[in-house]
Formats: C-alpha cells, sequence, structure tokens
C-alpha cells in the first residue's frame, strides 16, 4: 500500500486524500452511528478543536466506544474517522496511521498532544 498523499489540511474533512466523517461528539449515542469495520480515527479537544490523538483500528466503532468509556467525566472529545472501503491488512491500518502522524509532525513539529501519553 502507498503512503498517503501530502493533501488536505490536519484533521479536516479532506487530510490526506481520505474522506473523513465531520468532527461528532464520542459519546455512546454518535459512536453508534459508525459503522463496525477497519479504519482510522481522530479525536480532537473540543474547546479548542485541536487534533490531540491519531489511530487505527481493525473495528473503529469499538474503538471510539472503549474511548469513550475511558474518558467519560474527564475530557470533552469529538471525533473523526475514515473506514476502510477494501478489505486491509492489519500492517497497512498502521502504516496508515504512521503517515498521519508523521503529517502532524512534520507540521507541528510535535506529536498530538495525548498521542504517546498512558494516563490509565
Amino acid at each position: 500500500m502507498p503512503p498517503l498523499p501530502v493533501t488536505g489540511t490536519r484533521g479536516e474533512r479532506d487530510w490526506k486524500g481520505l474522506a473523513w466523517s465531520g468532527k461528532r461528539p464520542l459519546d455512546r449515542e454518535t459512536i453508534g452511528i459508525v459503522p463496525p469495520g477497519p479504519g482510522l480515527y481522530l479525536l480532537f479537544e473540543r474547546d479548542i478543536r485541536d487534533l490531540v490523538y491519531i489511530s487505527q483500528s481493525a473495528d473503529c466503532a469499538k474503538r471510539l466506544m472503549t474511548h469513550a468509556m475511558k474518558w467519560l467525566d474527564e475530557k470533552d472529545l469529538l471525533f473523526s474517522h475514515y473506514l476502510e472501503q477494501k478489505p486491509v491488512l492489519p500492517h497497512n491500518l498502521k502504516e496508515r496511521e504512521n503517515d498521519l502522524i508523521g503529517n502532524y509532525s512534520d507540521v507541528y513539529r510535535k506529536a498530538p498532544d495525548y498521542q504517546f501519553k498512558n494516563d490509565k
């Protein structure tokens, strides 16, 4: 799988040539509309709309629900996701995640704020 092109605006619907969903609250109700499947997702702090976490999962809906439970009552987060349209191997999802983190880092000279923190 080739690297993602350097296009669009970080964290926006056109970033890296992918069709990201709009930003939605990270809560059970909203996550419930995300279909199961492999893909990528972004987390944002609601107040400042800043991208704080980039990741991938074999099942984005399930993983987003885990994040919602983890941050319940602590952080007010939004999420955006991109589901793969074709079957994808786990290492290819990781490559795409790394493309996104690398592009963010190139622009801001740092990783997203929660990227490598393990608070819980």
